[in-house]
């Protein structure tokens, strides 16, 4: 093994950007590729006890490993990762020339011995075992000798320092470095992931190259950082930097070949990379899928986000509890107001009128003239939804989170809107609405469309008594964000895997909308039940 080695993850972490679905003639382009590229470690993705498709880099036995790595190349080693207590040891058979070489066990605390229990039967079965703890930044300086002297008994091939915040400037890294390094057996290899929320994976692993003094170094990476989140360090920028100032290895020019051919592709359907909700992970201490909820959500801007990462206990920031942040996420919207003379207001507004509710979708301007013609005929009342298109002079704005509220303010003023603004009490307007309706009677018990603007405003109706509705602009979901929305300004930063099962969960809903009130589609719309033809996305 090199002093310094790379360890590539891409079919791994980066998996988790796409669902690991990335062909099977992708993954086997990929392993072929990065062992001709001369990467040190392979990573071939996760081994766990699922059933086995072969378009996804997830595996129920190391058989199903081999032909993708075959033939082996002879600088390359092979690994795969195991979550302890996703498959046990009895259905890992015994190392070979063949298989792949070495297995990478990750665990939290309270896992850990059960995840020795794994790496030692796996070195048993003759594996090269990596052992690999969730968040080294949680653990104590007591904890972490504690750690390494069992690591001391075990004598693993691997262990690594994981800063899963992506919270560490170099300082604190090579604190942790050199307390890891002093006291593990010379013997074991120190290995390092990171995160990129602050933009800190290729800096800190100069720092460490630098450091490393005698010590074999592991590095992990990923093509063009592929990972989700703000992603990770990119093998290509890492490779490339030994090359250059260490000793040329490494052959670049294949990896960036998989940058343009398979991983650029991936990127503009599942984005990852910095961004500001990342940043502010790291420096409230918190796991990234936090943020992740809470930017899905699609509901509330940064400052918001701030203040509910803020209400996290300090005991449950590193480690991601979805029931927590969800609990926390409606504490933080709710806000109860007695809105039965609103409702009033609104009933007598609408009575005998026949109700067309245009939401934001990209065919609010493509039947643009459908949409003004239907506008156009006698006692037609329309509400607008979260946004008023410039052909569109409402009865009614629903406005029901707090980032279109202040798009809606920028633009036009709330003052100088000729019609009256409905608000859910989730929003902070201060006193510049008197329209405000109970945010938490309107919500969903689904978490993934707790709070759909479309969705609320429908239960608002159906809890006033209105029995159908025509609506306009209520398109689903696409993958490609740019198709969502009528204009730029509206579009969401969102992790677009949930965008197919978001409009699963809306379909699903709408039958019990429709059980209540008739709701006819004037645009296309993939919630269309009339429709025969199956809307895709």
């Amino acid at each position: 093994m090199n002093k310094i080695s790379v360890l590539d993850c891409t079919l791994r972490d980066g998996g988790y950007v796409n669902d690991f679905n990335f062909s099977k003639q992708t993954i086997q382009t990929m392993i072929t590729k990065l062992g001709k590229a001369h990467i040190d470690i392979i990573e071939c993705g996760f081994l766990r006890d699922v059933d086995y498709q072969e378009d996804r880099s997830v595996y129920s036995r190391i058989e199903q490993i081999t032909p993708f790595i075959t033939p082996k190349r002879k600088h390359s080693m092979y690994v795969a990762m195991i979550v302890t207590g996703t498959i046990q040891p009895s259905k890992i058979v015994p190392r070979t020339k063949d298989t792949i070489d070495g297995i990478r066990i990750t665990f939290h605390k309270k896992e850990m011995d059960e995840a020795f229990t794994l790496g030692y039967a796996l070195m048993d079965k003759g594996y090269e075992v990596f052992m690999q703890p969730v968040g080294t930044t949680t653990y104590t300086d007591a904890e972490i000798l504690a750690l390494v002297e069992k690591i001391n008994e075990m004598k693993p091939f691997a262990f690594y320092l994981v800063d899963t915040l992506g919270k560490l400037y170099a300082k604190q890294l090579l604190k942790l470095f050199y307390l890891v390094d002093d006291n593990l057996d010379e013997e074991i290899a120190i290995g390092y992931h990171s995160h990129n929320n602050l933009q800190l994976a290729f800096s800190n692993a100069q720092e460490l190259i630098l450091s490393s003094g005698k010590r074999d170094l592991l590095i992990d990476a990923s093509i063009l950082g592929m990972g989700r989140g703000a992603g990770n360090l990119c093998t290509e920028i890492l490779t490339q930097y030994i090359n250059e100032n260490l000793e040329y290895r490494y052959h670049t020019e294949l990896l960036i070949e998989l940058v343009d051919e398979y991983i650029s592709p991936i990127s503009y359907i599942h984005p990852w990379g910095y961004s500001a909700g990342y940043f502010l992970a790291a420096t409230n201490n918190c796991h990234p899928n936090y943020v992740g909820f809470l930017l899905n959500k699609q509901t509330i801007n940064v400052k918001k986000i701030y203040q509910v990462l803020k209400e996290i206990p300090e005991e449950e920031r590193a480690l991601y509890n979805e029931k927590l942040i969800d609990s926390l996420y409606l504490k933080f919207q709710e806000n109860e107001v007695d809105d039965e003379k609103v409702i009033q207001f609104l009933k007598d507004k609408m009575k005998g009128r026949h109700l067309l509710v245009t939401a934001p979708g990209k065919s609010i301007l493509e039947e643009k003239e459908k949409i003004k013609e239907q506008i156009e005929q006698d006692d037609v009342f329309v509400i607008c939804v979260n946004s008023i298109p410039d052909y569109i002079a409402p009865d009614i704005l629903f406005i029901s989170n707090q980032k279109r509220y202040h798009q809606i303010k920028q633009i036009y003023g709330i003052k100088n809107l000729t019609c009256p603004v409905v608000l859910t009490s989730n929003i902070d307007a201060g006193k510049s609405s008197k329209y405000v309706v109970n945010y938490s009677d309107l919500t969903m018990s689904d978490t993934m469309i707790s709070d759909n603007a479309c969705l609320m405003l429908f239960n608002l109706l159906i809890k006033m008594g209105i029995d159908e509705i025509c609506v306009a602009g209520f398109d689903g979901y696409h993958t490609n964000v740019e198709r969502n929305y009528y204009a730029r300004n509206l579009i969401n930063s969102v992790d677009r895997e949930n965008l197919s099962q978001i409009n699963k969960h809306i379909q699903k809903y709408m039958e019990k909308v429709e059980s209540h009130m008739k709701v006819r589609y004037l645009t296309e719309s993939m919630y269309d039940r009339s429709k025969e033809h199956v809307h895709q996305n």
